[in-house]
């Protein structure tokens, strides 16, 4: 069993590995939104996220912050802060330009800069200094994690929830993530499950599994995200939108 930090390491990490595309992530509307997230362990509420971004129809941003509350923030305070700027390319295309990550784990700093230049991974930073493979500069048409957040987040017309699939970039590898299982209900609810390839799939071996994503049309006919679910040794993760 994971110990607490490490478990909710992978929440994180699993979360923002999310994405769902038509090959590549797309928006032309501008727009901004905040949302807030309660993410529980059963019936215990264990930590809170929060997502801003903002797209003037000429470049993106967007901002995440997750950090440990009540009991497990007493025993684990780790905190997650990760953010992207980007461009909007032809026909709406999310192409990123920055990518940062800051880990706080209990007074344990780690940093994390991506850097992408056109289509193309430039550079990849860690501090503490961690290993790159030489061939992440060869890397074309992805997408850092933040930039998937955005997209995955956003308001959206039924038919861009759960379709397609889009190459993911997290630093060190890539990962091909496609929806599958995917179920359209006449109250116009979208449920769909999430499966990773490549040198980056997941598949479980970060601790967590993500099972499930849904999400429902608001007032404008569009969907939103409600909630992540997620199967782990310890039990079903539910991360909720407030």
């Amino acid at each position: 069993m994971p110990t607490g930090k490490k478990m909710f390491k992978s929440i994180y990490i699993t979360i923002c590995a999310i994405a769902f595309a038509t090959c590549v992530p797309s928006t032309v509307i501008a727009e901004s939104f905040d949302y807030r997230f309660d993410v529980r362990l059963g019936l215990a509420k264990i930590g809170e996220m929060q997502v801003k971004a903002n797209n003037d129809g000429k470049s993106y941003s967007v901002a995440t912050v997750l950090y440990t509350t009540g009991l497990v923030g007493a025993l684990y305070d780790v905190r997650y802060d990760q953010a992207s700027i980007g461009r909007i390319g032809v026909g709406g295309a999310l192409v990123p330009v920055r990518h940062t990550a800051t880990n706080d784990e209990r007074g344990t700093i780690s940093k994390l800069e991506i850097l992408f230049s056109g289509d193309r991974v430039s550079s990849v930073t860690f501090d503490p200094v961690k290993t790159v493979p030489a061939e992440v500069t060869t890397f074309r048409h992805t997408v850092d994690p933040m930039s998937l957040m955005y997209f995955l987040l956003r308001p959206a017309s039924v038919a861009k929830v759960c379709t397609g699939e889009v190459e993911l970039f997290d630093g060190r590898s890539r990962s091909n993530v496609k929806f599958t299982d995917i179920k359209r209900y006449n109250d116009g609810r979208v449920e769909c499950s999430i499966l990773y390839s490549g040198n980056g799939g997941n598949g479980g071996k970060v601790g967590i599994a993500l099972s499930s994503l849904v999400f429902m049309p608001d007032n404008n006919g569009l969907m939103q995200i409600q909630n992540f679910e997620a199967n782990t040794s310890i039990g079903t993760l539910k991360i909720k939108a407030r």
